[in-house]
C-alpha cells in the first residue's frame, strides 16, 4: 500500500497502550496476524472525552510500526506515548501506511521512509526501534542515511533551526549492536542538539557495511 491508499480510523487506547485495527481496515488493507504495520497516531480525546489540543511545538502526528497481533492490536511505543500524553481511555485518530507481511523480504531501498522519534542520550545516540530493524531488514554494520524532522530541547521548547533547514539535516551513521545510531557532533552543535533532546528523525536509505 502507498501514500494514496492511507486508512483512516478512531479508536480507543486499551489498558496496555495498543489500538484495535478495525475489521474494515484490516480486510482492505491485507492485515492478518503477523503483519507489520506503520501507522501515523493523532490524538483527538482524552479519557473524560475532551478534546486534546497538541502544542504547536510537537509533531502534528506520531509515526509508529508494530506486529499486529492475534486480536488485530497494534502497541504504541512508550516513547510516544509519553511524548503525546497519550493514556488508556484516550481516543486517537489512526492512518495505515505501511503494511507488510510476516514473511519480510530484504530491502535495502526503503519503499516505506520510517520515522521515529527517541531521546540523545549522553553520547549523541538514538535508538532505532526493534520493529522498524525487522521491518526494514536493519542489521549491525549497516550504514543508515537519516534525516532530522523534528527537535525539542531537553525542556521540550522547539528548536527553530530545524523547521527553517529542514532539508539540510541529514546524516550517516553505522548501527552498532544495540541498534542505536550516533548523530554527528558538528550536527549536534550546528542545532543544537544536547543530551535530553527528543528528535523527529526519518529513514533515508540503507547501505551495506562493506559500502
Amino acid at each position: 500500500m502507498n501514500e494514496a491508499e492511507k486508512l483512516e480510523f478512531e479508536c480507543e487506547v486499551d489498558e496496555e497502550g495498543r489500538i484495535k485495527i478495525t475489521d474494515d481496515i484490516q480486510k482492505a488493507a491485507g492485515i492478518v496476524s503477523g503483519s507489520i504495520v506503520t501507522a501515523k497516531m493523532k490524538p483527538l480525546l482524552d479519557s473524560e472525552k475532551n478534546p486534546v489540543e497538541m502544542s504547536a511545538d510537537k509533531p502534528k502526528y506520531f509515526e509508529f510500526t508494530d506486529q499486529v497481533d492475534e486480536e488485530g492490536r497494534i502497541r504504541i511505543s512508550d516513547m510516544i506515548k509519553k511524548f503525546a500524553n497519550t493514556e488508556p481511555g484516550d481516543t486517537v485518530s489512526i492512518n495505515i501506511v505501511h503494511v507488510l507481511s510476516k514473511d519480510l523480504k530484504p530491502a535495502k531501498k526503503l519503499a516505506h521512509k520510517f520515522q521515529f522519534l527517541d531521546e540523545v542520550d549522553e553520547e549523541g545516540r538514538i535508538r532505532i526501534p526493534d520493529m522498524i530493524k525487522k521491518s526494514a531488514s536493519i542489521v549491525t554494520g549497516n550504514v543508515v542515511s537519516i534525516s532530522i524532522k523534528h527537535v525539542l530541547d531537553s525542556k521540550e521548547k522547539p528548536v527553530e533551526r530545524v523547521l527553517e533547514g529542514v532539508d539540510t539535516f541529514e546524516f550517516t551513521s553505522e548501527v552498532d549492536d544495540e541498534g542505536r545510531i550516533c548523530i554527528s557532533e558538528d550536527m549536534r552543535n550546528s542545532i543544537p542538539i544536547a543530551p535530553g533532546s527528543i528528535v523527529t528523525v526519518k529513514l533515508e536509505q540503507i547501505l551495506d557495511s562493506s559500502q
